[in-house]
């Protein structure tokens, strides 16, 4: 039954891949006037502790704080940096929570020691090794750790709100930095291998197939992330 759910949801998804995009661009004003005004409200409205976790973590992204410091490569002695190592953790939960979403129990992730022989540092797997583009693109759009942090506040606990609220910016400022390096690093497959962003229509890549990936990342990676972060953002202006 759930193999049957499975094949239906991607099915369904491969049907209306390019007319949600064509959809999205022409929705694409109200999407982006909603998304702007929601980010001016809250920033108003907002507690200073939002903007003090926001800039933490620039300031410890960008190696600006005098006392921890950010790796500075991907791998130290041949091993992957524990910073990269979450990075990981947090891009492959997504992916698993969009299979898990399209009926593909039994989903896992891995987080490796050491890169692979074509330089993957983690996976994620579905049982029968089938995917599609909601899976692929998730964690370019649906920002993890917020996601973890949100249901916190709505436990009515007043000074546990600060801590929180710090947390909540710095998880915000994560997604946007850590999304856009790795929309760079997966834009182009090195050789003989393979990107998220470059098997959204077709698995078996060709320059076709990679340029209507890229095609509809543009399209659909920025339009999502807006939707997503209004909504967020809407949720959060609640509690204040």
């Amino acid at each position: 039954m759930l193999k049957v759910l499975s094949n239906l949801t991607d099915l369904l998804l491969g049907l209306i891949m390019w007319p949600l995009a064509a959809a999205v661009i022409y929705y694409y004003p109200d999407i982006f006037y909603s998304f702007t005004a929601s980010v001016s409200s809250f920033i108003i409205n907002a507690n200073p502790a939002y903007l003090a976790g926001a800039v933490f973590f620039l300031l410890f992204r960008f190696n600006l704080l005098p006392f921890i410091k950010f790796p500075g490569s991907w791998t130290r002695e041949g091993k992957i940096s524990l910073a990269q190592r979450l990075d990981t953790w947090e891009h492959e939960r997504a992916h698993w929570f969009f299979a898990i979403l399209t009926f593909k129990f039994g989903a896992r992730i891995e987080v490796l020691d050491k890169p692979s022989e074509l330089g993957h540092i983690g996976y994620m797997s579905t049982p029968d090794n089938t995917y599609n583009w909601l899976i692929t693109i998730g964690p370019y759009f649906f920002p993890t750790f917020t996601f973890l942090l949100l249901p916190l506040i709505f436990i009515p606990y007043e000074p546990l709100y600060p801590f929180l609220q710090f947390l909540l910016g710095w998880s915000i400022l994560f997604h946007i930095v850590q999304n856009i390096a790795d929309v760079k690093r997966n834009w182009s497959p090195s050789q003989g291998s393979y990107t998220d962003l470059t098997t959204l229509t077709n698995s078996n890549m060709t320059w076709f197939s990679i340029l209507r990936s890229r095609i509809f990342a543009i399209i659909m990676i920025p339009a999502l992330n807006f939707v997503v972060f209004t909504y967020i953002l809407m949720t959060l202006q609640q509690n204040f």
